[in-house]
């Protein structure tokens, strides 16, 4: 009987890990503006204001609106196409990703 506990408690357990999504990592938004400057302003509006100069790509400033930090981040850190129009892929670093969706956290505003 005792065994049976065991194992029953064990697949609860396990069961219940399956089932938690984890958090978006929390990054530097200091370190996300620099990331930003580097990576994203050549097409993207990378401030709290300012037109993009790529009129196709979205001011940064927008882009939460739209896409959860959650899935940006894993979609920057796993460096999926994360656009139909031709944005290029970057390779982030450790916690780039993380620290970019932290900057675009302190800007967004709504879209117009």
């Amino acid at each position: 009987m005792r065994s049976i506990v065991t194992v029953a408690l064990i697949c609860l357990a396990l069961g219940g890990c399956a089932t938690r999504t984890s958090p978006a990592p929390v990054g530097d938004p200091v370190e996300g503006q620099k990331v930003a400057s580097d990576l994203c302003s050549s097409c993207h509006s990378v401030g709290a204001r300012g037109e993009s100069p790529n009129h196709k790509a979205p001011p940064l400033r927008t882009v939460l609106s739209a896409y959860p930090e959650d899935k940006l981040v894993r979609d920057l850190t796993d460096a999926v196409h994360i656009s139909h129009l031709k944005m290029p892929q970057f390779f982030f670093g450790e916690t780039h990703a993380a620290d970019l969706v932290a900057y675009l956290k302190t800007i967004q505003t709504q879209p117009e």
